[in-house]
């Protein structure tokens, strides 16, 4: 993999696919638990070996808060078990949901698979409360994708979209 960015995957304006994973937090999620209440964030990535993705996710782990004010969930997908999540969450001190796809099924939906690292590759998306997607990226490394202000920023623009929004 030369390039630092892949041809898109998935259409912008269109619903994300459906998928249910395992969670570090107990249970499956699935991306309808969240469908016309939360705004998705989601972040697939190499897994816990890897610095550059630990670090994105810390910097996300940062401005949760404000990523939750913004009616916005973050949802992080690795080709790990779960008890490793559950592992990083703790020792990164992330407090989002970090889910399992120990397939890889759902991470092949939606993305490359890298194999030299044996997982994703570093991908984000970002869609509105009904699914849509708005923003993707694609990179061969966590450190290219959108930094946390940049991902506020659509967060923050899909919240002044949104017609039920009046207290923006």
């Amino acid at each position: 993999m030369e390039s630092a960015e892949f041809p898109l995957k998935l259409n912008l304006r269109e619903v994300i696919p459906y998928f249910e994973l395992s969670s570090n937090k107990g249970g499956k999620l699935s991306v309808w638990d969240f469908k016309q209440l939360r705004h998705l964030v989601i972040i697939l990535h190499h897994g816990s070996k890897c610095s550059s993705c630990r670090k994105k996710l810390k910097d996300l782990a940062g401005v949760y808060d404000k990523i939750q004010k913004l009616n916005a969930e973050v949802l992080a997908v690795a080709f790990e078990s779960v008890a490793r999540l559950k592992q990083q969450a703790k020792e990164d001190s992330i407090s989002f949901p970090m889910l399992a796809d120990t397939s890889g099924e759902t991470i092949k939906l939606f993305t490359y698979w890298d194999e030299k690292k044996n997982g994703a590759c570093p991908s984000i998306f970002i869609c509105d409360r009904f699914g849509e997607l708005r923003k993707q990226q694609i990179v061969t490394e966590a450190d290219r994708l959108l930094e946390k202000e940049e991902v506020l920023s659509w967060l923050l623009l899909l919240e002044t979209e949104c017609p039920e929004c009046s207290h923006l």
